[in-house]
């Protein structure tokens, strides 16, 4: 089991879980996503990322500031780095891809990396942050299938999966994506304080509380 009682209103979900992390612009999606990697790298679990908005050496950073660690076990499948013309040096833990729109490669170096920690028997979370970058690269089939494909992987080595998903988009693109989920985070600005609630994986969907 997967303990996320530090940051979710649930204490733990089955192995094979994946999770649609929706809610708004600015309301804390990547960060909530981040400490959720954290608590599993502190419990010794492997994290592997892939990220369509931020770069390798960003995600490290931000999820070892949650940690106790410098250096997270973490692997990260970087679709921004070349694009933007930044350094990407070799790392046996990073792979770099040359755009979000190249479905091919993203899926293939996340399915290396969910292989390698299951060949480690090492428990896994996986993080996609976001699906809302890629819908500016694909139609949302393409997205579709990518990301069907990126889960029935993450299930297949009984891994929690958590996507990011501005909730901008339109009915449609969001339900035909959340189809692919077991269930979904909800966040939302309240009065005093950013919130979460848990829904599709309980009986009935979670209080709000504070992330």
């Amino acid at each position: 089991m997967y303990d996320v009682s530090d940051h979710l209103p649930v204490d733990e979900l089955r192995p094979g879980t994946t999770l649609l992390l929706t809610g708004p612009q600015g309301v804390g999606k990547y960060e909530l996503l981040c400490e959720l990697l954290a608590t599993g790298v502190e419990r010794g679990q492997h994290g592997v990322v892939v990220s369509t908005s931020r770069g390798a050496d960003d995600i490290r950073a931000a999820v070892a500031d949650r940690t106790t660690t410098d250096e997270p076990g973490l692997s990260v499948v970087d679709c921004v780095s070349e694009r933007r013309g930044e350094p990407t040096p070799h790392d046996p833990d990073t792979e770099y891809v040359a755009s979000p729109s190249d479905f091919s490669s993203m899926g293939m170096a996340a399915s290396e990396f969910l292989g390698r920690a299951d060949e480690q028997a090492t428990a896994t979370r996986l993080g996609l942050h976001s699906l809302s970058n890629l819908l500016l690269e694909a139609d949302v089939k393409t997205v579709f299938r990518f990301t069907h494909i990126l889960t029935g992987r993450l299930s297949g080595v009984d891994g929690l999966g958590i996507a990011t998903l501005d909730d901008s988009h339109d009915q449609q693109t969001m339900n035909t994506l959340r189809q692919l989920f077991d269930g979904a985070v909800e966040t939302r600005q309240g009065v005093d304080s950013r919130e979460c609630r848990v829904v599709g994986v309980v009986d009935s969907p979670s209080e709000w509380a504070e992330f």
